[in-house]
């Protein structure tokens, strides 16, 4: 009997002790199915900031819905710990971070909401969202892909005022080898939304429907060409290839769809686990200075 149980306690340590050796070659994907040690912190971060032409004001403009006023400058991400399950299986349990204009002492706009909202939130730190996730790194030919399952549940208050409870989310990203240097590759996202209220009551208005701002699934398509310098340094043209929503209520066939986002950045690999790479969005039928916006992209797995 002892001997069966220490041959099943071997077994399970031995499953997850999890292999050190690489699964995949593409410097980006390796950065994002993090370390490879057993246990390991497991973090991305993503700084929005101001437009090209203004890129240290603490506005944002809202380059896929130009009608609208800009949003605030913010720094946000998740944070948490992976477990790699065996050499191409990782599971990981994270918790969403946000912060509103993180780098500013005084708002610089003319907006009256934005100022209302740096006023009541600028550099404050909310821990919000966790996120459990399930992925899995492997070949298919020449083909290297990593397939995310994430479940995560709606704690932020942006979301649960509007009946957000929980979302699970499929994402595929892939990378084919063109030579030595160059990659062309692909991420796809299909997002499942799930809610726990339909309505609200309004002060005024009494009791109002919340189907027009429930956006039940959303589906997002992209492809990058990816050229490395060298071990060290990527330059990646990304552009969106089609982001479609459906909002709650809505026919399976009647979808919506965002203005088509171009992104050029810069990726310096600090070490094979840690990353950051400025980038510029814009909307390719209307490049200008300031309807471009500038951003940073940080991973830590350590």
């Amino acid at each position: 009997m002892k001997l069966t149980l220490i041959l099943v306690i071997s077994s399970i340590l031995a499953y997850g002790s999890a292999d050190k050796e690489e699964v995949l070659e593409n410097p980006t994907l390796k950065t994002l199915s993090g370390a490879l040690s057993s246990w390991s912190l497991y973090s991305t971060f993503t700084y929005k900031g101001g437009s090209l032409e203004k890129p240290l004001s603490s506005e944002r403009p809202n380059i896929t819905k130009a009608a609208e006023e800009p949003g605030l400058t913010s720094l946000s991400g998740v944070v948490g710990i992976k477990y790699r399950l065996s050499k191409k299986d990782n599971l990981s349990l994270q918790v969403g971070t946000y912060m509103t204009a993180p780098f500013h002492t005084n708002y610089d706009g003319n907006s009256s909401k934005n100022e209302e909202d740096f006023n009541n939130n600028n550099g404050r730190l909310d821990l919000d969202d966790p996120v459990i996730s399930y992925f899995r790194t492997y070949y298919v030919g020449s083909v290297q892909n990593i397939s995310f399952f994430k479940y995560q549940h709606s704690t932020r208050g942006i979301y649960t005022d509007y009946g957000y409870d929980s979302a699970f989310a499929f994402s595929q990203a892939s990378a084919i080898p063109l030579g030595k240097k160059v990659y062309l590759a692909g991420t796809f996202t299909y997002t499942q939304f799930f809610f726990d209220k339909s309505s609200t009551e309004h002060p005024l208005l009494g009791k109002t429907s919340l189907y027009p701002y429930q956006k039940e699934r959303e589906y997002k398509l992209s492809l990058a060409m990816e050229y490395y310098l060298n071990p060290k340094f990527a330059l990646r043209a990304i552009t969106d290839l089609g982001v479609y929503f459906q909002m709650r209520g809505d026919e399976l066939d009647n979808l919506d769809h965002q203005p088509l986002q171009q992104t050029i950045a810069m990726t310096y690999f600090i070490s094979r686990d840690i990353s950051i790479a400025p980038n510029l969005r814009f909307i390719a039928e209307d490049i200008r200075s300031d309807r471009t916006n500038v951003g940073l992209s940080l991973n830590v797995n350590i």
